[in-house]
């Protein structure tokens, strides 16, 4: 990948006697990261980076790899090394995703990747308490913040409480839902659980294929009506749970 060359040129030409190589590199990097890089952005590859600096392969990987582990950088499969994107630390809590981004400072964004109406199959009609067979929305949609893919989401809603919903902006469906429909999410339940990465989800939220993910399953209600099941899987690497846990039978 071409470096460049106003970035490349505020490389260091050799290192100094202090410290080991490694920590050297990895300084290097981080103050690269700090002053002239945003999250998405390439760091030089490790070709440049041994030429450059004068040391070898080994260390430069090494020093990639703590800031791999850190949290800092991400390695892409077949493409690179970039500077992470945006990590979240969620509280376990009901609200939209838009609301959740814009209260830790980010800018959220929906890309629908797909909207039809289809037949519930029998786990879906389960979740949404309706018979097999009825007609429910289905929406495919990616989730970013700052620009950063955070999830990909496949949600379910029933045909018969939203009509016309597919004419309808489908990138805040809560708002949509209560301004709308009048129909105001007030429950849900939620699960979470780990898997891997399928082609599919990698290919979405750009990541190398069997990367972690934290996938939220969640039947939402208003009152004693079932409104929404969705799948969200989150990049794990952006995205953390919080949660607040008491003794049983303290107050």
């Amino acid at each position: 990948m071409p470096q460049d060359s106003s970035l490349f040129d505020r490389l260091p030409h050799h290192l100094g006697p202090a410290t080991t190589k490694r920590a050297q590199v990895r300084e290097i990097l981080s103050d690269l990261i700090d002053t002239e890089l945003h999250p998405g952005d390439a760091i030089p590859s490790e070709r440049s980076l041994v030429v450059r600096l004068g040391v070898s392969r080994v260390t430069v990987r090494q020093a990639i790899a703590d800031l791999v582990e850190a949290g800092v950088l991400e390695r892409v499969h077949g493409k690179g090394t970039y500077v992470t994107g945006p990590q979240v630390d969620s509280r376990l809590h009901l609200t939209s995703f838009s609301r959740e981004m814009r209260a830790r400072g980010l800018e959220p964004a929906t890309v629908v990747l797909s909207a039809t109406e289809v037949v519930a199959d029998d786990d879906i009609a389960f979740a949404l308490r309706m018979r097999p067979g009825s007609k429910v929305i289905r929406v495919e949609r990616l989730r970013t913040a700052d620009g950063s893919p955070m999830a990909y989401e496949v949600g379910h809603y029933p045909s018969a409480l939203f009509p016309g919903l597919l004419d309808r902006e489908l990138g805040a469906l809560y708002d949509v839902f209560a301004a709308e429909y009048g129909v105001v999410v007030t429950s849900g339940e939620q699960t979470v659980r780990a898997e891997s990465a399928d082609g599919h989800r990698a290919k979405i939220l750009g990541l190398a294929k069997r990367a972690p993910l934290l996938v939220q399953e969640r039947v939402t209600s208003s009152g004693d009506r079932v409104i929404e099941f969705s799948t969200s899987s989150y990049r794990a690497d952006r995205y953390r749970i919080h949660m607040a846990i008491t003794p049983r039978g303290a107050r």
